[in-house]
């Protein structure tokens, strides 16, 4: 029984050596290894800046791209690949990360997650892109080896209006989530009353996107990001449109078409 508690305990302490942590299959987290590895293969280093059991949009990047082995494999040929986490359960680091994890992000001025960066074997780095909606893993993976940049990182200058337009559009939704389908009511008087509260409610939706627009075209960008600015207010404008075209259907109008929402 001794002997069989010692094995035990043996096998235990080496299985708490390889134990399972938050970077993914095919990166490593330490950096500067990777910087060491990229000065001999003549790559670049690919890094990820995480939060990975509390950033919602830093677990779709790894679920979709990140995890999968057609992108590590594209990837790599082009990158030394580490992940940076910063995650509330401290656990789930090696020691060496949980120390350092914090003074890289300082130094890259990391100031939003996922935030993504190219960076030389000489330590110096600048925005690589997030995939662009719709792209596969190997997409992403050839998309970076080539430099294209298809949407601004999470701490761009347009990210807090990135986010607003998000949130305007859930606001609005949400909103009219809570009246429900109009046409679903009893009565033809019922119908007509959420029906006049959801027109109310994408007239604001309207009004608050207009002045949105109006901040987003008085800000002043870097050239790297003009692109995506125009992008930006092409979706904005999108929206001001169909927001106006519903608010201006006529109940009867609506009722036969189910007019779509944002």
């Amino acid at each position: 029984m001794k002997k069989a508690t010692i094995l035990f305990s043996v096998i235990a302490s080496v299985l708490a050596l390889f134990a399972a942590t938050s970077t993914p299959n095919g990166f490593t987290d330490d950096l500067d290894a990777a910087l060491e590895a990229a000065k001999k293969s003549g790559k670049t280093v690919y890094a990820v800046f995480s939060g990975s059991d509390w950033c919602y949009w830093c677990k779709l990047l790894e679920k979709d791209y990140l995890s999968q082995a057609s992108f590590v494999k594209e990837a790599s040929k082009s990158f030394e690949l580490v992940y940076i986490d910063s995650p509330r359960d401290k656990s789930k680091l090696s020691e060496k990360a949980a120390a350092r994890n914090p003074e890289l992000v300082k130094k890259y001025e990391i100031r939003g997650f996922p935030s993504v960066r190219f960076i030389n074997a000489d330590g110096s780095a600048s925005i690589a892109a997030r995939p662009q909606k719709g792209m596969t893993p190997t997409e992403y993976a050839i998309s970076l080896s080539k430099g294209k940049v298809s949407k601004p990182s999470a701490d761009s200058p347009l990210a807090p209006f990135e986010q607003e337009f998000e949130m305007l559009q859930k606001e609005t939704m949400k909103s009219l989530m809570n009246i429900g389908d109009p046409f679903s009511k009893t009565t033809p008087a019922e119908q007509k009353a959420a029906y006049k509260k959801g027109v109310s409610v994408m007239k604001g939706g309207v009004s608050k996107m207009r002045n949105f627009r109006s901040r987003i075209i008085s800000k002043k960008v870097p050239s790297e990001v003009a692109q995506s600015k125009a992008d930006l207010i092409k979706k904005v404008d999108a929206s001001i449109e169909k927001g106006v075209k519903f608010s201006k259907m006529s109940f009867n109008d609506a009722k036969k078409l189910r007019a779509s929402w944002f």
